[in-house]
């Protein structure tokens, strides 16, 4: 899942993290534990993400991407999302300051038609 294949290019760099894009049923899960210092009165999870579908449907999500901290899912995408090149998404953990836990990006994908989750340039910044 870290990989340098040309197939999906990094936004920078070589490497990035390709989930899914088989077009048959997978799970991959990609997990980091992290710390986030007591005291910080702000915390921002930022990554660069991009969609690349063959599913034809515009309404059904039939691949999809959590991205979580520790149990709670902190925001999902699907094939549905789908857009040419790499989108910027940031989500507010502050709430989880002073605790250690797990990071996990974890793409499903159905039987059929291929989803890839490309992800890149994963940043935790605190202030």
């Amino acid at each position: 899942m870290i990989t340098n294949s040309s197939g999906q290019p990094a936004r920078t760099g070589a490497w990035k993290a390709w989930l899914d894009g088989r077009g048959r049923t997978t799970t991959h899960t990609l997990a980091q534990t992290v710390t986030l210092p007591a005291g910080c009165t702000a915390a921002t999870l930022a990554f660069w993400l991009h969609i690349d579908t063959a599913e034809t449907t515009r309404t059904t999500a039939y691949d999809r991407l959590a991205v979580r901290l520790g149990t709670t899912t902190l925001a999902s995408w699907s094939n549905l999302d789908a857009a040419a090149g790499y989108l910027q998404r940031t989500l507010d953990v502050g709430g989880y300051a002073g605790q250690t836990v797990t990071l996990t990006f974890t793409g499903t994908e159905d039987s059929s038609l291929q989803t890839s989750f490309v992800v890149d340039d994963v940043t935790l910044q605190v202030g």
